[in-house]
C-alpha cells in the first residue's frame, strides 16, 4: 500500500501577516490552495488514504479539505498535542503500515511539478528504507571572496564566486520497515534519515529537474504567482 502524509501544522511565521488568519498550507496560489494542488498530486499518483498533521489554525484546513472526496482521495487527521517535529508525527498514522508500505511525506506549503507515482515506483524499485528527493540550486556570493595563506598572505580574490549545491526538498518516502525504527519524543526528518542510515539502512537521494519551491516567505509566493499568471505552472 501507498499512503500520503501532510505536514500542516506549522505557524507560518515567515508569511506574517496572512497567517494571522490563515494557516499556510490554506494560502491562495492561484484559483486553489497550496494543499490543494498537493492533495491533487496525490490523487493523481493513486494515494487512497492521505492523513493530514494539524496544528496551528488546524480546524480551518479541515474546514476547507473534510473528507478529501472533492480531491478523490481520503484525509484522516492527526494533531499534535506538543510539536513532534517533521518526521515524529509520523507515529500518529491512524492506521497499520505494514513493512512493505510506503509513505509519502510532503510539506503543506510545497509546490512541485514532480510526478508523484512515478516517485514512488522509483522507490520500490530500490528496495531502500527511505529516500529524499532533492534539487540541484546555485547559490551565489555578491562579494568577492578573499582567499589567504595561515601566515594572512593574500592568495587570491574569486569576485562573486557561485557553487551549485545539492538541496533537500523536504519531500521522503519512508517504508513501514524505517517507521517503526522512529524514536519517542520530537523527532525531525533530517535527523531520522542520518539515523537510519548511520545504522545500515539503506537511505537513497533522488536529484530531479522538476520545478520545486518552497512556498514560506512572501517573496516565494509572489514568485508563485507570477509563474501561475505568465501559464509557467
Amino acid at each position: 500500500m501507498r499512503y500520503g502524509f501532510i505536514l500542516a501544522g506549522g505557524t507560518g511565521t515567515r508569511l506574517r501577516p496572512y497567517t494571522f488568519v490563515l494557516p499556510k498550507p490554506l494560502i491562495p496560489l492561484g484559483a486553489e490552495s497550496i494543499i490543494e494542488r498537493v492533495l491533487r498530486s496525490f490523487r493523481d499518483a493513486g494515494l487512497d488514504k492521505v492523513v493530514i498533521s494539524l496544528g496551528y489554525l488546524g480546524h480551518l484546513v479541515e474546514a476547507v479539505i473534510g473528507d478529501g472526496t472533492k480531491y478523490g482521495v481520503h484525509v484522516e487527521y492527526t494533531r499534535e498535542d506538543e510539536p513532534l517535529g517533521t518526521a515524529g508525527a509520523l507515529r500518529l498514522i491512524p492506521f497499520d503500515v505494514a513493512d512493505e508500505d510506503a509513505v509519502l511525506v510532503v510539506n503543506g506549503d510545497t509546490l512541485t511539478s514532480l510526478d508523484m507515482g512515478e516517485l514512488l515506483d522509483w522507490f520500490e524499485e530500490r528496495g531502500a528504507s527511505a529516500a529524499m528527493v532533492c534539487v540541484e540550486r546555485e547559490v551565489k556570493i555578491d562579494y568577492g571572496v578573499v582567499m589567504a595563506d595561515q601566515q594572512g598572505n593574500l592568495v587570491g580574490i574569486q569576485e562573486k564566486p557561485s557553487t551549485l549545491n545539492t538541496l533537500s526538498t523536504g519531500i521522503n518516502v519512508i517504508s513501514g520497515k524505517a517507521l517503526r525504527q522512529l524514536p519517542t519524543g520530537r523527532v525531525d526528518m533530517p535527523d531520522f534519515l542520518m539515523n537510519l542510515a548511520a545504522g545500515g539502512e539503506r537511505v537513497v537521494c533522488r536529484t530531479v529537474p522538476d520545478l520545486w519551491m518552497d512556498l514560506g516567505r512572501v517573496e516565494d509566493l509572489a514568485a508563485a504567482n507570477d509563474l501561475l499568471e505568465r501559464g509557467l505552472i
